[in-house]
């Protein structure tokens, strides 16, 4: 069935004069899908690929040759051949569909439903060229992604990258500080530590402990609880300044020699990767010698949705300087 859609069939009716002679030939000259004769004449039906071969044999024979029908794709496909506009008009549909599987169509911001925020991430990747439209693989995600996180008051994390022709932002707000409570609530003072006190001065509450006293951690120092005789209990936030006499032991531990660390300059390089070939497309110059931390993303390049083996890698170095510092 395979060979016969891709080859196709012709059906042939053979008229001559040695009927038992040419249907010998005809078995051995190609591989015979049906034959029979009918009357003076021979039907023979077998592949496409067959088709000139039998014509010459009937034409050496002096046999009448007539092709009743033609099946198959490639029949069909050679009615089209020299159509050049369907050419064209793939190639142009191919190329369209490369491009928009390519192209910004939607941006996404995931983390917050702050429209003040959203249109302020916005407006902030517009600035970096990202707007529907753009091209995906020119996109420095890296660099987007730190872009928003320090552009953005509102923004403690950003991560900006791709899905299909949607530009994925996540973000996680900034943790917004919590209003103190204004009302006097009552609470007491508590000691923090062993200690003996050594000087007290308290300007809301009662002072349970007297000077010399030794108190242990999490002792009662100041009660903002106070009964009045004949009066109802009244309730403070205490206030006091407390001090106590402890002793403590601390070690500390300093190498002779100290190294350390400092993030120097950004610097970004792409590379377009095809399979394992790597080929160095543009990008800042990188100093030999020096020393680089490297992070690294990676844009696919799509067709219909599929991932393609070609890709942008783009490389984010940032220097890092070291020093040494010797102690005597």
């Amino acid at each position: 069935m395979i060979e016969r859609a891709f080859l196709g069939t012709v059906s042939f009716k053979i008229d001559g004069f040695d009927i038992s002679l040419m249907t010998d030939r005809l078995r051995k000259a190609c591989k015979v899908i049906s034959l029979y004769t009918k009357g003076d004449s021979i039907y023979l039906t077998t592949f496409g690929n067959y088709e000139k071969k039998i014509t010459k044999l009937c034409e050496d024979s002096d046999c009448i040759c007539e092709i009743l029908q033609r099946k198959g794709a490639v029949f069909t496909l050679k009615k089209y051949i020299r159509r050049f506009g369907i050419y064209f008009g793939a190639l142009a549909a191919a190329v369209l569909v490369f491009i928009l599987s390519n192209t910004v169509m939607k941006i996404e911001i995931k983390g917050t439903e702050d429209e003040k925020l959203i249109g302020e991430i916005r407006s902030i990747l517009r600035e970096e060229g990202v707007h529907p439209g753009s091209y995906i693989p020119s996109l420095n995600c890296l660099k987007l992604s730190n872009a928003v996180f320090t552009r953005s008051d509102g923004i403690a994390w950003a991560s900006v990258g791709t899905s299909g022709s949607v530009v994925c932002v996540d973000v996680t707000e900034m943790t917004r500080p919590i209003d103190a409570e204004k009302t006097r609530i009552p609470c007491n003072i508590v000691a923090d530590r062993d200690c003996v006190i050594t000087d007290a001065e308290v300007m809301v509450g009662r002072l349970d402990v007297l000077i010399g006293d030794a108190v242990y951690k999490g002792q009662m120092l100041v009660s903002g609880v106070i009964d009045h005789p004949g009066v109802s209990t009244k309730y403070y936030h205490a206030y006091a300044k407390i001090r106590g006499r402890y002793e403590e032991s601390a070690s500390f531990f300093q190498p002779y020699i100290d190294e350390k660390s400092a993030e120097g300059r950004v610097l970004y390089r792409r590379t377009l990767k095809f399979f394992e070939l790597s080929l160095p497309l543009f990008g800042d110059v990188l100093e030999s010698g020096r020393e680089y931390a490297v992070e690294s993303s990676k844009v696919d390049l799509k067709f219909f949705g599929i991932k393609l083996p070609v890709s942008v890698v783009t490389y984010r170095y940032t220097e890092i300087d070291r020093s040494t510092e010797t102690y005597t």
